[in-house]
């Protein structure tokens, strides 16, 4: 039994849908073959979201048409002209609409194939670039974790699979796959960051990326003890005391007020800065016992002694 097989009969019983999120990039592409070497190759149902944001994004939907033809996997393809949406709502940002749509086509694929999960074929060098990218715009333990194996109804198989691994498994067996140019632009900080930066640190460390590896499992290990003692005083659901809060060593309170935004803003604490929390912090000692403080997606309301978020 091969570690995909493995992974999968983790989350899924036999008889379940396989639902890939495919790119027809390299990293998919790799996920895709390999889950046909899975007793679970019968149930695969790829994915492909046409954003009609690139050229090749068209040529890229053919070329799965084809693949499943050959292949015989069910296929799921939905188009979204992002552009003309954005002037439509422009308050919205390209990517915030990108992705609202992306979700919206990942959860009707998840209804319609009654399942409860998407492979995503996010690898390794995906973690660690991620990893540097948030570290240099300034992120709490939450964005240096970063992906995980499982998080929403998203699970990610190739975390410990590097992108050579990747390139190496479909160049013998000859398997095809499309680039997405995009990626070569070094004008993008992530790309600059995979392109130029990282490689420079194999070069004074050939295990550096096993290195990072172990040292994001042991941050994951820090903030799981961390969460405990934020959960340990987060005992009720939505509220809290401004005296209990005070009492708390100034760590912790800058940890709970970080887990509170975590659950307000889908997750992520990656618009997180500093001087949010110290915002939030002079809201929550300021004397004035009837207020409201909003930021981003996280509201909340002082009255008296206890805040409610």
């Amino acid at each position: 039994m091969n570690n995909l097989e493995e992974f999968l009969n983790k989350y899924f019983k036999k008889d379940d849908n396989i639902i890939l999120a495919c790119s027809t990039w390299p990293d998919s592409m790799y996920l895709l073959h390999k889950i046909l070497e899975t007793s679970y190759k019968d149930n695969l149902v790829v994915c492909y979201f046409n954003h009609k944001l690139r050229k090749e994004a068209d040529k890229e939907e053919e070329f799965i048409e084809k693949l499943w033809k050959k292949l015989w996997f069910h296929v799921e393809i939905w188009t979204a002209d992002i552009k003309a949406i954005h002037k439509i709502i422009p308050s919205k940002s390209i990517e915030e609409i990108a992705r609202e749509k992306r979700y919206a086509f990942f959860n009707a694929i998840l209804n319609i194939h009654n399942s409860k999960y998407i492979l995503t074929a996010h690898h390794l060098d995906d973690k660690i670039e991620t990893f540097f990218f948030n570290l240099l715009r300034w992120s709490k333990i939450t964005g240096l974790i970063n992906m995980k194996e499982k998080s929403w109804a998203i699970l990610r198989p190739l975390l410990n699979i590097t992108k050579n691994d990747i390139l190496k498994y479909l160049e013998v067996n000859k398997l095809k796959y499309n680039i997405d140019i995009t990626n070569l632009d070094k004008e993008i900080t992530r790309n600059y960051l995979r392109l130029d930066i990282i490689p420079k640190l194999w070069k004074i460390n050939s295990n550096f990326k096993e290195n990072i590896w172990n040292f994001m499992s042991y941050l994951e290990n820090v903030k799981d003890f961390i969460d405990i003692e934020v959960e340990k005083f987060l005992i009720k659901d939505w509220i809290f005391s401004v005296k209990e809060f005070k009492n708390l060593d100034l760590f912790l309170q800058k940890e709970v007020l970080r887990y509170i935004f975590f659950l307000r803003n889908n997750n992520s604490t990656i618009w997180l800065s500093e001087s949010n929390i110290n915002e939030i912090l002079r809201f929550i000692n300021w004397k004035n016992n009837k207020t409201i403080k909003e930021l981003k997606m996280l509201k909340m309301k002082k009255d008296g002694d206890k805040i409610y978020y």
